[in-house]
């Protein structure tokens, strides 16, 4: 090989070396981004189905025989945080882990509407980052990355 060869062969080297770190950056950042936004869809789309099963649930529950009116009283309170505990635990017990990491009664909301027979089940749960709460910056401070999933199903009671 000769000086010349070898010399062109160093510098396609050290062309390489650039390239990897430049390129290198942009690629971890589409790739913890996918990642991230996974990990959010799969937390929302688990949030949602907890909050349509505890809305379903207690608007097949809520009808006071066959005139049409909610129960109310002490027979709702009872309705409400069955609803409660299936959003939360995945059985009306409240028994087992939560659904999602985090996730607790006092994050779900049951209420009805008496004059137009509606259900709602709201959820207000903390998501996180998989990176942790906040990121660093360059310049000392931190980006948040605390999002709040807000999530309400309203159906009328059956």
């Amino acid at each position: 090989m000769s000086a010349r060869e070898r010399d062109s062969w160093r510098r396609q080297r050290g062309l390489a070396i650039v390239e990897f770190a430049l390129t290198m950056p942009v690629l971890f950042v589409l790739m913890f981004g996918s990642f991230e936004f996974g990990h959010f869809l799969i937390q929302y789309s688990a949030l949602n189905d907890a909050v349509r099963n505890a809305v379903r649930y207690v608007a097949g529950a809520a009808s006071k025989g066959t005139d049409g009116r909610l129960v109310t009283g002490g027979a709702w309170a009872t309705l409400a945080a069955r609803g409660q505990n299936l959003a939360v635990f995945g059985n009306v017990a409240g028994r087992g882990a939560a659904v999602l990491p985090g996730l607790d009664i006092g994050q779900i909301t049951v209420t009805e509407n008496t004059t137009t027979n509606n259900i709602t089940v709201a959820a207000a749960y903390p998501y996180e980052s998989l990176f942790g709460a906040a990121i660093p910056t360059f310049m000392g401070g931190s980006i948040s990355t605390t999002y709040t999933l807000a999530i309400s199903t309203t159906m009328r009671a059956l």
